[in-house]
């Protein structure tokens, strides 16, 4: 394996889509500094000192000031399931198009840098099994028919010209900084609202849904051991192996809020392309790279809603 130890080689580090909701924790998490790039649509984000901030709005071509790196993270996209069924041409347009645009600056700039590419459980086949990586691909939604789409040209790319690429497919993640066009942030707003106007009822979509949630530093911390230890060529399940129910999640969001609220569900709510069943086996990322998640749910939606109550 090309990265045995517990370090990074020296050299620039890029992150696309730095300015999104990972991609402040991904640049805690590599501790970058100075020489290293963070690229979205604008430089209207936080980054650590030392790091240049370049506006990059992809699927164009790179800027000129982009120059050489050793390591690229590619986080940029549409990653809203909602949106991407709102949005269809613009979500292929991002995350297909976008990163084909990733992999040709690579070609023409960095050939011997190490990419990894950022993908989604949701490329998956729905099952009632566990998912491996060797799990049948058959995605539900644009989002996920578009990261697999992505992930066919990485490879493709990787083979033609001999790129050094790993690939992280993510299961739902959640934290602080995270955009109301996900499910947990958004309950978190409806359960606070709640509580100060004296409410006991919110609305809610299909709550039966399982899904196997992260919290977003065991996400980042993943990133850094496949950036540092994947093998090239290989896919890695981000993942805890435990489902949850998304009824399960909210009801531990209404313990922690301690108001007493009841949830009316509303069937106009549903979304159409849900999948029942979304469980990931981490036994790749567990066993060959030494990856644990560290923070429990609880923890992690407590960490969470304090992050909204103190904005609201």
């Amino acid at each position: 394996m090309r990265y045995a130890n517990n370090r990074l080689e020296s050299g620039p580090i890029l992150v696309t889509g730095a300015g999104g909701f990972v991609g402040s924790h991904l640049m805690s998490e590599l501790a970058l500094g100075e020489g290293d790039i963070a690229v979205d649509m604008s430089t209207d984000f936080q980054a650590p000192p030392g790091v240049k901030k370049i506006i990059w709005n992809l699927p164009s071509e790179a800027p000129k000031e982009l120059g050489e790196v050793r390591y690229i993270i590619h986080l940029a996209a549409m990653s809203s399931v909602s949106r991407s069924l709102k949005e269809v041409h613009k979500a292929y347009e991002i995350n297909l198009m976008g990163t084909i645009s990733v992999l040709e600056y690579m070609v023409s700039h960095c050939p011997e840098a190490r990419l990894l590419m950022i993908s989604s459980a949701e490329v998956y086949k729905p099952t009632d099994d566990m998912i491996t990586e060797n799990s049948e691909i058959g995605p539900r939604n644009p989002y996920g028919t578009t990261k697999a789409a992505a992930e066919i040209a990485a490879f493709q790319f990787a083979g033609n010209y001999n790129l050094d690429i790993v690939l992280a497919r993510s299961f739902p993640h959640y934290g602080p900084g995270q955009s109301e066009d996900f499910a947990f942030p958004a309950f978190c707003r409806r359960i606070i609202e709640a509580g100060r106007n004296g409410s006991r009822r919110i609305r809610v979509g299909n709550l039966r849904p399982v899904r196997d949630y992260l919290y977003v530093s065991d996400v980042a911390r993943a990133y850094q051991y496949i950036l540092n230890r994947g093998q090239s060529g290989s896919i890695y399940n981000v993942c805890s192996g435990k489902g949850n129910s998304i009824g399960d999640m909210v009801n531990m969001l209404i313990e922690i809020s301690g108001h007493d609220i009841e949830l009316e569900v509303d069937p106009e709510l549903f979304r159409s392309a849900d999948v029942e069943f979304q469980v990931g086996d981490p036994s790749r990322l567990n066993s060959l790279l030494g990856w644990k998640p560290e923070i429990s749910r609880n923890a992690g939606l407590s960490k969470l809603f304090s992050w909204w109550e103190e904005r609201i």
